[in-house]
């Protein structure tokens, strides 16, 4: 089958684990991003897509056309801000159904352009937003928990024992340094615990103790693995609007084997093999006891962590996700 996808390129991101999944499951790809039809740095062409419609109009148009070039089977869209006349052009011209997977949680829609296309369905990954979709809308909405590439996401080769002498890290935390992720990590350091952050530092309400354990490196890849592998423990705080789902990261930390604490959800006991008592929080001071309890007990923190590898592999890659997802809008 030949699919084509509408989104980022950007290694470790969806669209890219998409792409290499349906290749893996033996599929054609044809990938387009909004970078393939406008040649202007991608932060100034976000803000005319926002602040001039016939300008957006324009480039969904364009990467309307490109698609329908290919012929392909199946378009999978997971741009937010897809104009609603790139997805009526593609189904006017194609015969291929076109659906819509959102990664993200609530708060992310843009303008709701997800809502203003017709697509042939909606994947979700949250639950509060399926029944929404469903239910109050009509929408053909299924779920799509996020996942992990198995190619990708993947556990470093050096020893456990070793690799934590070497990254000497007590909790780690990556990624975009919000304010409200500030806020928890500034609590783990006031209670004295030893926490170093890699990825994007929030410039606009900067905090002292966080900029002080900032190491300034956005970590992917292998590099990604040996800094978690070799780090005690993994601390990954959900976006607050993740009402009853789980961020990639979760995923991502259980297929490279690492041990995480992240906030308690419902929807957790459905992913996780074992107990997820044992690695959640539902309020900081919980999260700080557990951080304590951990730190220096090694051998139940790889125990627990490679149990819960085996399972996410086993059951919660893309490559599950697309094989259960095809069968579904092929029915």
């Amino acid at each position: 089958m030949k699919v084509a996808i509408i989104g980022s390129k950007d290694f470790d991101s969806l669209e890219y684990h998409l792409h290499d999944s349906l290749e893996f499951l033996g599929h054609q790809v044809f990938h387009i991003d909004i970078k393939d039809v406008i040649k202007i740095p991608y932060r100034y062409n976000y803000w005319a897509t926002k602040l001039f419609p016939s300008y957006d109009e324009l480039i969904f148009k364009k990467i309307a056309e490109k698609v329908i070039e290919q012929e392909p089977d199946l378009v999978i869209a997971t741009y937010r801000f897809i104009h609603p006349v790139c997805i009526r052009m593609i189904k006017q011209n194609l015969k291929a159904k076109v659906i819509h997977i959102n990664p993200d949680q609530m708060t992310t829609l843009e303008h709701q352009q997800i809502f203003a296309s017709d697509y042939d369905a909606w994947f979700t990954k949250e639950k509060y937003m399926l029944d929404f979709m469903q239910n109050k809308m009509r929408l053909n909405a299924h779920y799509f928990p996020e996942a992990l590439n198995p190619r990708v996401h993947k556990p470093s080769a050096k020893d456990r024992n070793q690799l934590e002498k070497e990254i000497d890290i007590d909790v780690v935390t990556f990624g975009t340094m919000y304010p409200y992720r500030s806020r928890m990590v500034s609590e783990l350091i006031k209670a004295d615990i030893n926490v170093v952050l890699f990825g994007i530092a929030d410039k606009r309400f900067a905090r002292k103790e966080i900029a002080e354990n900032f190491r300034n490196e956005f970590i992917t890849g292998e590099r990604k693995a040996e800094v978690l592998c070799g780090s005690k423990i993994v601390f990954n705080n959900f976006h607050y609007a993740e009402v009853n789902s789980a961020n990639v990261k979760f995923f991502e930390i259980g297929g490279i084997g690492a041990f995480q604490l992240c906030d308690y959800k419902p929807v957790l006991e459905e992913y996780s093999k074992i107990d997820v008592e044992k690695f959640t929080y539902r309020h900081i001071d919980e999260a700080i006891e557990k951080v304590r309890y951990y730190l220096d007990k090694p051998e139940e923190r790889y125990a627990l962590s490679d149990l819960q590898r085996q399972h996410f592999i086993e059951n919660h890659t893309y490559d599950v996700r697309l094989t259960e997802m095809l069968k579904l809008i092929h029915k």
